[in-house]
């Protein structure tokens, strides 16, 4: 219960920054400059769908073989060691190309390779931590990372002009920070020490990840491909205001998910499974409620976190809600797949989900019917049809495992 409360008490203030972030970010840039934001952070989440998402779910699945082999996760980091080294030559080539071909880039070529990789340190660390169990630090880390974000923008914006550059660099100050203190409690708690080696196959990873990746890159497609291609022909503005209100539900259902995840998501690990349908039936429970909250007070929220332009989309943030509610249930069925090992049947969901935003957009665009109002239907009938593909799927699975 202290756990839970810990974690509720946190989640309710990384909320509060979160929506804080967002006053501030509409005040200083406009819908256009948040529409090119969006994008960036787009461009630089590739690296986490094709590579670093993957990794991670074969070093959370392996960590508790290779804490009883060695008592440390030793092995492990010296595998990111490595990985580092090459995704470090992967991003000076690209600066290099970008200074050659468009200098006026490279900043951002710069930006979203280092956040892109940021992202995924403090990911690892916070999920290993939170498997060990070792969950108040990682609760901590969550409101850490809201409160310097915030801080820092506010604090740069005042001797510097408010920019998307700006707007992404306080973020990575503010993932540095939070990352070095992850590392501090994982050194106490003495993760990092090992009493023996234990062997880390490449081929093992890439034959273990990359149904993930696949996976993970459609699903990158299929929910953040619009931006990808609507803000270079001209759509920033629709795309800023679009993903500046679903982000508000995504913050208000990410922030359920978590508190809610980050307790029982670790009993589907011990388990092997056997709880995965526990959790499941109160995902749905949450997901109602959280649903039902944002639909009463979701007018207001607009209101006071945004500027009156924004005020009369404010609907548009019932689509983050209802989209990104998905990945309370899917994020439980990735993990029960991976522990089963069916894998690769990841990459067949992946297909349906991409396949079935591609008809809906393609729907949307020759009945010329796109608009900031229906640019979310893609992205949610999809988001459900590949979850919907993967239940039906995963109760097949668990009918043929208890014959």
């Amino acid at each position: 219960m202290k756990d839970i409360a810990l974690s509720s008490l946190a989640r309710v203030l990384v909320i509060v920054f979160q929506l804080i972030s967002i006053k501030l970010y509409t005040n200083y840039l406009g819908a256009e400059q948040l529409g090119i934001y969006y994008f960036l952070l787009s461009v630089s989440y590739s690296a986490n769908a094709l590579l670093f998402i993957p990794v991670d779910y074969y070093q959370q699945a392996s960590l508790v073989k290779v804490m009883t082999a060695t008592g440390g996760i030793r092995p492990i980091l010296n595998f990111n060691g490595k990985l580092a080294a090459l995704y470090i030559c992967f991003s000076v080539f690209m600066v290099a190309i970008s200074a050659v071909l468009k200098p006026n880039y490279m900043v951002y070529v710069m930006l979203v390779t280092a956040l892109a990789f940021a992202i995924y340190v403090i990911q690892a660390l916070r999920n290993t931590l939170n498997n060990l169990e070792y969950r108040s630090c990682v609760t901590i880390s969550f409101i850490q990372e809201a409160i310097f974000k915030v801080l820092f923008f506010a604090l740069l914006v005042q001797y510097i002009k408010a920019s998307v550059t700006l707007l992404v660099v306080s973020w990575l100050i503010s993932l540095v920070l939070t990352g070095c203190y992850l590392t501090y409690k994982a050194n106490i708690y003495r993760i990092f020490l090992s009493s023996s080696t234990y062997p880390i196959c490449f081929k093992e990873v890439v034959a273990f990840s990359y149904p993930f990746s696949i996976g993970a890159v459609c699903n990158w497609l299929q929910l953040q491909g619009y931006r990808l291609i609507l803000v270079p022909l001209g759509f920033a503005e629709e795309v800023g205001i679009f993903s500046t209100l679903s982000g508000i539900g995504s913050a208000a259902i990410g922030a359920a998910s978590l508190i809610y995840s980050q307790q029982f998501i670790p009993q589907i690990y011990k388990t092997a499974g056997q709880y995965t349908e526990k959790y499941l039936k109160g995902a749905v429970t949450v997901i109602i409620s959280v649903a039902f909250v944002c639909l009463g007070l979701g007018e207001f929220m607009v209101k006071i976190l945004t500027n009156p332009y924004f005020v009369q989309y404010w609907g548009l943030l019932m689509f983050g809600v209802i989209t990104d509610s998905a990945y309370i249930i899917g994020g439980a069925l990735v993990i029960n797949l991976s522990i089963l090992g069916h894998t690769k049947r990841l990459i067949q969901y992946a297909w349906v989900g991409l396949a079935s935003m591609i008809l809906c957009f393609s729907i949307l665009y020759f009945t010329d019917k796109i608009s900031i109002v229906t640019l979310g239907l893609p992205l949610l009938i999809s988001q459900w049809i590949g979850l919907l593909y993967m239940y039906i799927d995963y109760k097949k699975l668990a009918e043929k495992s208890s014959c």
